[in-house]
């Protein structure tokens, strides 16, 4: 009080003089005389030792947040400051429940002004210092704030363990009714569990907690109120969309399990076999640049289609109809490697779509070589060597290289036909003559 009745005990300063220079060394003079009347401030102060007014956030009036071992946020300790000792010890004059309340209605002044760490301090102190000396419900009350504040701070394993110590906190008296107060925190400590579950992504258990939340407010006579219909409606949307995408990867690997058999059946109503020792994924080998072997899209119903939606659309009007595989007589397109060894330099072609209905001369003119001066063969599992006319289609030498589903025509890495292309006359006939001795033998036709 004494740097109170000294501050009120200054010359109120005289009217503004016509003198500019005059007034200026008023104001000068009054603010020396302040500086007088400043506490002492370490030399470190962000102020500076000039600052007239330096020192004066650290009277407690003027303090903007408590020391770091009182649980604020200020880089000093309040054992170097005699004006906050003294006013703890006023502090700690009366009842537990005094106490207890004073250091409440602090923090609830910080939690308005959002400072939330200091809040925090204020009834942590309360609770370790006089706790068990009030009644249980004050307890609930100092938790549920101090959940409050770390609920703002996003700290939501603290909020739970605050709102957990509110929730099994026994009642005060074993043989009546839950209070109106009781009920309140209870409220309140309800609706703050099921915001931190829900920024946990912990969706039931944040749905169970709204739920009870309305039970007891229906049970209270508040059920107009609602006060929960934002966190639940939110926690609603949630799970509704987290069981959306769950439905959708049920769906997903359905489809591709249901699909990957579809082709297995296809492939091997045409005579295609796939390399020994494939036990990956159907096509896993393929590049991903690369479509691997498929059913033609355009002779597949709407519902077979790879884009038809994976579940119902909320959004739609229209009847949803179950994904279906393809059948497995559906044409197929395939990629195709087209080796020349005869050329300057010898070369490997890719072909990226052979259609089953498409002939071997169609593939060629693709390729840009003519199917008139071209001549093409393929290998069999089995070793035999076809000699491939260019009117003929894929579908019919598949059935060919089949001899009856004793053999059939390899996917060369899993998802590939590899054919042989050389120049029709005595240079071609020669090599192919070379190659299918190799192939006898068991050598890849490889370049």
């Amino acid at each position: 009080m004494a740097i109170l009745s000294e501050i009120e005990e200054i010359p109120v300063p005289a009217p503004a003089s016509a003198n500019p220079a005059q007034d200026d060394s008023d104001i000068d003079n009054l603010i020396n005389k302040l500086g007088d009347f400043a506490p002492n401030r370490p030399f470190h102060s962000q102020a500076g030792d000039k600052d007239p007014f330096a020192g004066w956030d650290n009277i407690p009036l003027f303090m903007k947040s408590l020391p770091e071992d009182l649980g604020g946020t200020a880089k000093t300790s309040s054992q170097d400051n005699h004006a906050l000792e003294a006013l703890q010890a006023l502090m700690y004059d009366g009842t537990p429940s005094e106490i207890a309340a004073d250091l409440k209605a602090q923090g609830n002044d910080l939690f308005v002004k959002r400072k939330f760490r200091d809040a925090i301090g204020f009834y942590t102190r309360a609770i370790d210092e006089v706790g068990k000396e009030i009644p249980v419900e004050e307890r609930r009350v100092l938790w549920c704030n101090r959940a409050a504040c770390n609920l703002e701070l996003k700290n939501y394993g603290a909020t739970l363990r605050d709102i957990s110590l509110v929730l099994s906190a026994p009642l005060e008296s074993a043989t009546e009714p839950p209070t109106l107060a009781y009920n309140r925190t209870t409220m309140k400590a309800l609706l703050r569990s099921a915001r931190a579950l829900s920024a946990l992504e912990k969706l039931p258990e944040a749905l169970d907690a709204v739920k009870r939340l309305r039970m007891l407010e229906v049970e209270m006579g508040d059920g107009e109120k609602d006060v929960g219909k934002a966190v639940r409606e939110e926690v609603e949307a949630k799970v509704a969309k987290a069981d959306r995408k769950a439905a959708e990867a049920k769906e997903k690997t359905r489809r591709i399990v249901a699909g990957e058999a579809a082709m297995r059946e296809a492939l091997k109503l045409r005579n295609v076999r796939l390399p020994k020792g494939t036990s990956k994924a159907l096509f896993a080998s393929c590049p991903t640049d690369i479509t691997p072997p498929h059913f033609d899209p355009e002779e597949l119903a709407p519902h077979s289609l790879p884009s038809h939606p994976l579940i119902p659309l909320s959004t739609s009007n229209t009847p949803y109809e179950s994904w279906v595989a393809p059948a497995p007589s559906t044409s197929l397109i395939f990629p195709v490697f087209l080796l020349l060894p005869l050329a300057t330099p010898p070369t490997r072609d890719l072909c990226l779509s052979f259609h089953t209905s498409a002939t071997f001369g169609d593939v060629l003119e693709s390729m840009e070589h003519d199917p008139s001066t071209t001549q093409l063969y393929i290998a069999t599992v089995q070793g035999r060597v076809l000699k491939v006319g260019a009117k003929l289609t894929l579908a019919k030498v598949l059935d060919a290289a089949g001899k009856g589903g004793e053999d059939g025509w390899e996917l060369k890495e899993g998802w590939s036909f590899e054919m042989v292309a050389v120049p029709k006359g005595p240079e071609g006939e020669d090599w192919v003559k070379t190659w299918k001795e190799e192939v006898k033998a068991g050598a890849a036709a490889l370049l």
